[in-house]
């Protein structure tokens, strides 16, 4: 990859996380099954009586948070769903840390099942050698859980920032949001800057409304939005809703093609 010069049209590369820089290897609603079990016992060994049921409460809880985000562009931190449901049960006496270290151990479950996406970190490390600012943006209420993921599988030295939704209290698509990580990464004006992600919705509409290129990723190694049906056949999950009018400026289905991509942008000069 060549590298950039401080006239370069491109200076910034924005990455969405899940699904983007990282897959799973089994489908979301598995992922979030296996957590809330986790989360279950760990609160029951820490001494709660908790209904049969807190698992699938528990699980509901985050749906509900997630539409509530996707409707409101506002995000509510893991601990924050998980005190409120608490106390919904009369359990509103735990303390900050122990929240922290239940939903700690919810979001570990995906520890084994999420990867590094192929060439992930070839890609991450070609693009800091090339002079380019890189951050990582995600929607996430588990923020802390995402920066150490980041930490443990390599990702840290070839990113300059990490902005998860739960730090800030907004989502994407909400112009802040993106607006927040252009200014930590030094990029005034945000059509010097490329938006990759997976979501139509809240990657590429996002961007794309503060004049930033974009690049829809589809990763057919990922796992997480897809579920078996009971005949052996692939189901997609449904993403957010989007206006039809919203199209990214490329697509790829492999990491390593953003190179190419970005050296033609370069050399066009646009």
């Amino acid at each position: 990859m060549q590298p950039i010069t401080p006239t370069s049209p491109v200076q910034g590369i924005i990455f969405d996380f899940g699904s983007t820089l990282s897959i799973t290897r089994v489908a979301w609603p598995v992922i979030i099954a296996e957590g809330a079990a986790a989360i279950a016992a760990w609160l029951r060994q820490a001494g709660l009586t908790l209904p049969d049921d807190f698992a699938e409460q528990w699980a509901a809880a985050l749906r509900r948070a997630n539409r509530h985000g996707d409707t409101e562009g506002i995000e509510f931190s893991a601990e924050t769903v998980l005190a409120e449901l608490l106390a919904a049960q009369g359990h509103d006496y735990f303390s900050a840390d122990r929240l922290m270290a239940a939903t700690d151990c919810y979001f570990t479950v995906e520890d084994g099942l999420r990867v590094p996406a192929p060439g992930a970190v070839d890609l991450l490390a070609a693009l800091k050698l090339a002079g380019y600012r890189v951050g990582i943006l995600s929607n996430t209420p588990g923020g802390r859980w995402v920066q150490r993921w980041i930490d443990s599988h390599g990702f840290r030295p070839y990113v300059d920032i990490v902005v998860t939704s739960d730090m800030l209290g907004i989502r994407k698509p909400r112009p802040e949001i993106f607006l927040a990580i252009l200014k930590q990464l030094g990029l005034r004006e945000p059509r010097r800057a490329v938006m990759v992600g997976d979501t139509l919705a809240h990657d590429i509409a996002g961007a794309q409304a503060l004049g930033m290129r974009t690049v829809l990723v589809a990763l057919p190694e990922d796992q997480g939005f897809v579920v078996p049906t009971a005949d052996g056949q692939i189901m997609p999950i449904a993403r957010p809703p989007v206006a039809a009018d919203v199209c990214p400026d490329a697509e790829i289905h492999a990491l390593a093609d953003l190179i190419p991509l970005l050296e033609r942008w370069q050399r066009d000069g646009r």
